[in-house]
């Protein structure tokens, strides 16, 4: 872990967050017979995309280039799978999958894109869980013993395309703590959502953040609450499209009255178009070809080391070992 380039005090709704960048060692490398270096042979594997949003070519590319990288146990989007949400859209997804080389088993994190039609909210739904063969919009399981969480809205969004977009409500608070708690004593939870959580990585803090990336989740305080009592979760958040070359493309986050050591969040970068600061407090796009996404790896030593890509350039960004 390096040494953190930045500390800033960050208030969401009545709780004191202290947010960490933590960089990591710049790895600009070139994919290749000889270009990515040696790594440890890993107990698990796991290739993290998101927002693909119709993005089909670029989803295409990425899944060879991970192939490239050695096989995965398993190929984790964190939401916005598809453009609108429609039938057709899931359709020409999971056939552009199929075309190219991917885990036998994908997972995926409801996106609000998900919900960019005029179907009911349960339809909607029960068509993200239809495709993806997830079992609800919350749910538990594991690679090869690591535990993977995944979160999702219970209700539409309040504002339609405008945040807050996630409602995780009552019983979904409490199963995640449960959750947590019966993983009190794992190296590692990785808890996956589309949305992202205020002040943490790209696009959420620093002097350039846009402004509206603070508003994601209705019940933000409660969530920030859960998650701050355990050092051992890794969190990833999709949403943003925000650069992953940023210092701030990995973060540790500390809730005040939770665990000291804090949390790790990462940003899950983007298949469709990068994003970034505007100058304005908001955002604008700056690349509609560029790609990048994340390598999970954990080693047989326990330890866990996230790599960031760059599918568009065929190189590796950075590296960070928790």
């Amino acid at each position: 872990m390096t040494s953190p380039s930045r500390r800033k005090i960050l208030t969401a709704g009545g709780l004191g967050l202290l947010t960490i960048p933590l960089g990591g060692p710049a790895a600009p490398q070139a994919y290749g017979a000889a270009g990515r270096p040696a790594t440890r042979a890993p107990a698990v594997a796991l290739d993290v995309i998101s927002d693909i949003q119709g993005g089909l070519a670029d989803l295409g590319r990425a899944l060879d280039a991970l192939k490239g990288l050695g096989d995965a146990d398993a190929l984790v989007i964190a939401g916005d799978l598809v453009a609108q949400g429609t039938v057709a859209q899931y359709e020409e997804l999971y056939a552009k999958i199929a075309d190219h080389p991917h885990p036998d088993r994908v997972l995926a994190a409801l996106g609000n894109h998900e919900q960019y039609n005029a179907d009911p909210f349960d339809t909607q739904v029960k068509r993200f869980l239809e495709y993806t063969g997830m079992p609800d919009v919350y749910s538990e399981t594991s690679a090869g013993g690591l535990p993977l969480l995944f979160i999702g809205t219970t209700a539409p969004a309040v504002n339609g395309t405008s945040p807050p977009f996630v409602t995780l409500g009552r019983t979904q608070l409490s199963w995640l703590d449960a959750t947590l708690a019966k993983h009190a004593n794992a190296p590692h939870v990785l808890v996956f959502s589309h949305h992202v959580l205020p002040g943490t990585v790209s696009g959420t803090t620093g002097p350039d953040a846009a402004r509206f990336y603070d508003q994601d989740f209705v019940d933000e305080d409660e969530l920030l609450t859960i998650l701050g009592g355990h050092a051992n979760v890794v969190f990833f958040s999709g949403h943003t499209h925000w650069d992953l070359n940023r210092q701030d493309w990995a973060a540790r986050k500390i809730v005040q009255g939770g665990d000291p050591r804090g949390f790790h969040v990462f940003n899950t970068g983007m298949i469709e178009t990068l994003y970034g600061p505007d100058g304005k407090g908001g955002e604008k796009p700056l690349d509609p070809a560029a790609s990048q996404g994340l390598r999970v790896l954990l080693g047989a030593d326990g330890k866990l080391t996230v790599e960031s890509h760059d599918f568009a350039r065929g190189e590796i960004i950075r590296s960070l070992e928790l």
